[in-house]
């Protein structure tokens, strides 16, 4: 279904003695709405390689089962009782920095920037199909930031109108094609092969990148380079 390299960030990520089972994507699904986390169940367990480990109804629920269970995706709503999905994925990511979110939302305009800043590594509509979902799925877990393409333009739009207050960081040409490629949605293995380098190359150029803009995933660095205007939309 995916390449060696996904699956061996996959196995690699789980902390705290739970790992993930070879081959499968351990996915958690947050919503106030048992019928939707029913359809999404449904769902997501056609595709044999994603497994459901459980369901939240609210965010401090979420944040709970996501500590105790790391899977290895997230699948967050926003508007929740008692602790809405931007503070549950603040949460989670401050607790276990390996678990992926994304986020899975009625809301068009407004939280993305939030959503982002809090450590979401996608952002979806709830009008996207099955197919978006399941491979934005996979997508979290390759390092892809999936954004819903009717928010894109608005989303770099707010970036690149943002001033820059620090001093750019020094990238090599190499590291701004890698973010170039990572922004257009393109595949670490795919990646690595149109740079003609190994995949521990990427790795550690991607390592370098998230160091000179102190960032923590490549989805962040995504945005902070276009932030930056480092690399054009």
């Amino acid at each position: 279904m995916y390449s060696a390299g996904l699956l061996t960030d996959i196995r690699t990520q789980a902390i705290t003695g739970v790992r993930s089972e070879k081959n499968t994507v351990r996915v958690l699904i947050v919503d106030d709405h048992q019928v939707v986390r029913e359809g999404l169940r449904r769902m997501l367990e056609v595709e044999r390689s994603i497994k459901i480990v459980d369901e939240a109804g609210d965010g401090e629920e979420a944040v709970k089962k996501a500590i105790r269970l790391v899977p290895d995706v997230v699948l967050m709503d926003l508007k929740m009782p008692k602790m809405d999905g931007i503070a549950a994925t603040r949460e989670i990511k401050r607790a276990v920095p390996s678990v992926n979110v994304l986020v899975l939302t009625l809301y068009a305009e407004n939280y993305v920037n939030d959503a982002i800043e809090a450590g979401a590594s996608g952002y979806l509509l709830k009008d996207c199909d099955s197919e978006q979902i399941t491979r934005a799925v996979f997508q979290v877990c390759e390092g892809l930031c999936p954004i819903a393409p009717s928010l894109t333009r608005d989303l770099v739009a707010r970036f690149t109108s943002i001033s820059r207050t620090n001093v750019d960081p020094v990238l090599t040409h190499r590291q701004r094609s890698i973010l170039k490629y990572t922004a257009e949605g393109i595949g670490g293995d795919e990646i690595a092969s149109l740079l003609s380098i190994s995949r521990s190359t990427l790795k550690r150029e991607i390592y370098q990148i998230l160091q000179k803009l102190n960032v923590n995933d490549r989805a962040q660095a995504v945005s902070e380079a276009i932030k930056r205007k480092i690399i054009s939309p």
